[in-house]
């Protein structure tokens, strides 16, 4: 009996919600598919085979970060082009074969010309650039002091 080898997929992706924040009315939400970069797709291969460095951090998401680079994305990104700000995962949680993340972004984070947006792990910390750059976006927005930013992305690992 002759096997196929069967490929799977790893998809970002991500829902931008910005709100009113005295109001909570959302002033713009969008929803895309972003690029999977070649270090993030690196670090799942080494989670799976049983890599524990740095210790058992390999292919865990922690950070999502904004930014205000241009570049579009591409496969060999390994940071933001220029990172703006990033915080730790809110929330998290997984159905079946799609893991999603949540981070929150108050009045004061975040302010400015958004034009990236991305997740990182493995040794990633609050420090900009820093850790495994997993999948990167271009976005096009202004957040301002008036307004909260939420996103909301799903990673689904299915059959190619």
């Amino acid at each position: 009996m002759k096997m196929k080898n069967q490929k799977i997929k790893i998809q970002y992706n991500v829902t931008a919600t910005f709100r009113d924040a005295v109001t909570g009315r959302v002033t713009k939400q969008f929803k895309a598919h972003n690029l999977s970069v070649s270090a993030g797709l690196a670090s799942i291969a080494a989670r799976l085979m049983g890599s524990d460095i740095p210790a058992n951090k390999k292919g865990t998401i922690t950070y999502c970060g904004v930014g205000t680079g241009t570049d579009a994305p591409a496969a060999g990104d390994t940071t933001l082009q220029t990172e703006l700000t990033r915080k730790q995962v809110s929330q998290r949680s997984l159905a079946v074969n799609v893991a999603k993340f949540r981070t929150y972004f108050n009045t004061t984070e975040a302010n400015g010309t958004l034009k990236e947006c991305g997740l990182f792990g493995d040794d990633a910390t609050a420090v900009a650039d820093s850790g495994t750059l997993f999948c990167r976006l271009a976005i096009n927005k202004t957040k301002t002091s008036g307004e909260t930013l939420t996103l909301d992305w799903e990673v689904t690992v299915a059959a190619a």
